[in-house]
C-alpha cells in the first residue's frame, strides 16, 4: 500500500495538498488491489525509492509529490498538485491490465503506456481531452 508519507517523501506540503494526495492514494491503492486480486500485477518496490513509487536514484525525478521548484516534468505537472503518482511497473503488467473502464471505475486517468515505460502514471486530474488514457 502506498502511504502519504511515501508519496510526500518528507517534502514540505500544505493541508490542501495532503487532501489531494489522500484522495489520489485511496483511488490508486484500490486500483492496485483490484489488479493484484485479479492476478494481473504484483506490488514491487522500486530499488531507487524503496517504495512502490517509481523514481530516479536520489529522488530528484521521483514519481510522487514534486516541489514547485523541481525541474522534473512539466511546469503544471499534476505531481506538483499532489494529484499524480508513478507506480513502479517494470514488466508493464499493470499497464497491460488497465483499460479505460477500470480507470473510470476508480476515477483515474493515465498517461499513455508508450510514454511511461517501466512505470504507470495515474492521476485524478483529467487532461484537456478528458480521455482516460492520454498523450501529454
Amino acid at each position: 500500500m502506498i502511504t502519504s508519507e511515501q508519496f510526500f517523501a518528507a517534502k514540505p506540503h500544505d493541508a490542501e495538498q495532503e487532501i489531494m494526495a489522500d484522495d489520489l492514494l485511496v483511488r490508486v491503492n484500490a486500483l492496485i488491489d483490484e489488479a493484484v486480486a485479479a492476478g494481473a500485477f504484483t506490488r514491487t518496490v522500486c530499488p531507487n525509492t524503496g517504495t512502490e513509487i517509481s523514481g530516479s536514484k536520489g529522488g530528484a525525478g521521483d514519481g510522487g509529490f514534486r516541489l514547485p521548484t523541481t525541474s522534473t516534468g512539466r511546469p503544471n505537472s499534476s505531481h506538483k498538485q499532489a494529484k499524480a503518482v508513478d507506480i513502479f511497473d517494470p514488466d508493464e503488467s499493470l499497464e497491460d491490465w488497465i483499460d479505460d473502464t477500470i480507470l473510470e471505475k476508480h476515477g483515474l486517468y493515465r498517461e499513455s503506456p508508450s510514454d511511461t515505460l517501466g512505470w504507470t502514471h495515474l492521476t485524478t486530474r483529467p487532461p484537456g481531452s478528458c480521455r482516460r488514457t492520454f498523450k501529454p
